[in-house]
């Protein structure tokens, strides 16, 4: 399997174009941001076929180059939505494995970001939108929603080995050993869990 990551100027998020391998010419998009000069390159230089998009949040800078792709390089689109950027979707759901012209994708749901967030794990790697980045989990509405996703994320990527690859949505890739190791908000929430866990309930008499 090789992965192409590619910067879109416009939305400023990382497209990867994912392929079976070096005799095989077929290839998914994950995150359609835009499809510009460099993307075609990539494509039309290997000579690939585009066989699949994969959506893994419904938000503009990640699909707005659906159009596009449709009129160069159709194919399906699929998503946790049943329609984004008003193409129909093949629709996912959590614990899915699908099969797309020979990849095997697994999906994840794990909302938090937003409620239709996906992560699609590939071989020994994933692809998590803006789910999980280099250091940091992507922003939510609340603290409540930032507990909720930091939970599933615990209980969902975090359970993968070490060597798996992390390609986020912005910013560059990582290791699971990485952010277990390194990633901030994950690292703040064991604290916070072990304060919890071990403080004193006459704390709360004593400070009032």
């Amino acid at each position: 399997m090789k992965v192409f990551c590619h910067f879109c100027d416009i939305g400023q998020v990382n497209t990867y174009v994912v392929t079976a391998g070096e005799r095989d010419c077929r290839a998914i998009v994950i995150d359609p941001g835009d499809l510009d000069g460099g993307l075609i390159d990539i494509i039309e230089s290997y000579g690939l076929e585009v066989a699949a998009l994969l959506v893994t949040h419904d938000h503009e800078q990640h699909v707005a180059g659906i159009g596009k792709y449709m009129k160069v390089y159709p194919c399906p689109v699929y998503a946790y939505r049943s329609k984004v950027m008003g193409y129909g979707t093949r629709v996912l759901r959590e614990t899915m494995r699908l099969d797309i012209e020979g990849f095997q994708v697994d999906v994840l749901h794990v909302p938090g970001h937003s409620d239709d967030s996906l992560v699609y794990v590939i071989g020994n790697a994933m692809f998590t939108g803006d789910t999980l980045a280099a250091g940091r989990v992507s922003s939510t509405s609340s603290m409540s929603g930032k507990a909720r996703l930091i939970r599933s994320i615990n209980a969902k990527i975090m359970t993968y080995d070490d060597n798996y690859l992390v390609f986020p949505g912005h910013g560059c890739p990582t290791k699971i050993r990485i952010e277990r190791m390194l990633n901030h908000d994950l690292l703040e929430s064991e604290v916070s869990l072990s304060e919890d866990l071990f403080q004193d309930p006459m704390d709360t008499f004593r400070h009032a």
